[in-house]
């Protein structure tokens, strides 16, 4: 009988951990863009600027940090420290990355810069070690995809609650002090249950110790570790399958006119839910596709689902709110495959390294999971600036929507949630066509390292 490692207990901390940073990470992804516009008043090409050469830093930053982690040797393990105090980094950054300061338009702009990059390096210093204790939690991959499924189930909810509270808040308090209070009670709350991740969890699966990890040795095994490369690749084509997130909140306030019943302040609430809920039922199901399916194939039928779905959300339009949530739910279900599905195919990249060159180095392979996460949103958030700059979006005045839009800026909208998103997925599952480390060669290789464990063991 095989061998267990994790207990519910385990799984729990680290998934409520999860649900905790999403919050913080959905309200910065979430809603930065429209703070920046709506309260902020920077112009939307500025504002998305700031924003993709923030995730740009980070592309660079979360490598450093990786190396830092993979470095690192404490009592505590080598990623767990990390997740001690950057909470706190994150708690302070956070409410300061949604305060409006009474500067001049080039004073708010470097402000916003900033503090955005600031809030990253915070976010940076927590996201590459607790992804990367996935990998470390365990030698057994399926009670690392178990404890990844959970966590992202949970991360999912998580992302839930900034859409329900923020609405309510900006519409009673305005746009720039509602803003404000949201920082400020996510930054606390959200923080403090991310705690959970170093309290408890454990660190299992150890590299030997040698020789100190050089940069070109992490340069040397980025070149040789393919199926990590073709993921970057594929993430990065796939980035604006986000955008019915990433331009949500301007979806729910500008382009929706008749939501039925649905209360117009709870628009963007019920949207959120309905590709939640799509991405949750995959998310539950991921386990059953596992079984039946390789990694591969699973992530190339889900880009080409989501892009057929886009393309039917594209002909069904935005004026009949009910079928148009549906759609989105169901656009929901590719979502849900690739939030659990990465942080696997990297956590296999790990072992791929390591039967390559000896070296797991989690931190080094999950600084590219981060990569990916951000740079990706940044360039979903980034398109969704241009659209808004280029349809000729009308700013708030006094605080006030406009909500009378030329026809131009409608159209745009429905765009960045159909048309770019449907060649985005489609684009998304052409490097994974190249990706050979799957079935019998797969096989093989965990075959080998669990061997080489064993005689290390031994000897």
């Amino acid at each position: 009988m095989e061998k267990k490692y994790l207990k519910t207990g385990e799984i729990l901390s680290f998934s409520s951990s999860a649900f905790g940073r999403s919050m913080i990470y959905t309200l910065m992804s979430t809603f930065l863009l429209i703070f920046y516009t709506d309260a902020m008043q920077l112009t939307p090409s500025h504002a998305g600027l700031i924003i993709l050469a923030a995730r740009i830093f980070d592309a660079a930053n979360d490598p450093v940090m990786g190396i830092i982690a993979d470095k690192t040797n404490t009592k505590f393990g080598k990623l767990r420290p990390y997740l001690l105090f950057s909470p706190f980094l994150i708690m302070i950054s956070t409410a300061a990355l949604f305060y409006v300061p009474n500067f001049d338009y080039n004073g708010r702009l470097a402000y916003a810069a900033v503090t955005y990059i600031l809030w990253g390096i915070c976010f940076t210093i927590q996201d590459v070690p607790f992804w990367g204790m996935s990998a470390v939690v365990s030698p057994l991959e399926n009670e690392r995809n178990k404890m990844l499924s959970t966590a992202r189930i949970f991360s999912t909810i998580g992302g839930i609650v900034p859409t329900l509270l923020v609405p309510v808040l900006k519409n009673s308090l305005g746009n720039t002090k509602g803003y404000f209070v949201s920082g400020l009670i996510f930054a606390v709350f959200g923080s403090m249950i991310s705690l959970l991740a170093f309290f408890g969890t454990k660190e299992r699966v150890e590299q030997p110790a040698k020789e100190k990890v050089t940069v070109s040795e992490i340069v040397s095994a980025y070149v040789r570790n393919k199926p990590l490369l073709l993921l970057i690749a594929a993430s990065i084509l796939g980035s604006a399958m986000l955008m019915a997130q990433t331009s949500g909140a301007y979806i729910a306030t500008y382009l929706i006119k008749d939501s039925g019943i649905v209360p117009k302040g709870t628009v963007q609430t019920v949207m959120t839910v309905a590709i939640g809920a799509g991405m949750m039922i995959a998310m539950v199901l991921m386990p059953v596709l596992r079984k039946k399916m390789s990694l591969k194939a699973i992530y190339i039928s889900a880009a080409v689902f989501g892009a057929v779905v886009h393309g039917i959300m594209y002909l069904v339009g935005y004026s009949n709110f009910y079928l148009f949530l549906a759609v989105l739910a169901v656009a929901g279900l590719p979502l849900g495959i690739f939030n659990v599905i990465t942080y696997a195919m990297v956590a296999d990249s790990v072992d791929y390294l390591e039967y390559k060159t000896g070296r797991r180095s989690e931190g080094v392979c999950f600084a590219s999971q981060t990569f990916i996460s951000k740079l990706t949103a940044g360039i979903s958030t980034f398109i969704t600036s241009l659209v808004l700059e280029k349809v000729g979006f009308m700013q708030p005045v006094n605080d006030v929507p406009v909500l009378n839009q030329p026809e131009s800026v409608f159209d745009g909208m429905f765009i960045m949630v159909s048309v770019i998103p449907m060649i985005s997925l489609a684009l998304a599952a052409i490097p994974m066509i190249f990706n050979d480390y799957s079935g019998k060669k797969k096989e093989e290789i965990q075959k080998a390292l669990s061997e080489r464990r064993e005689n290390a063991n031994v000897n």
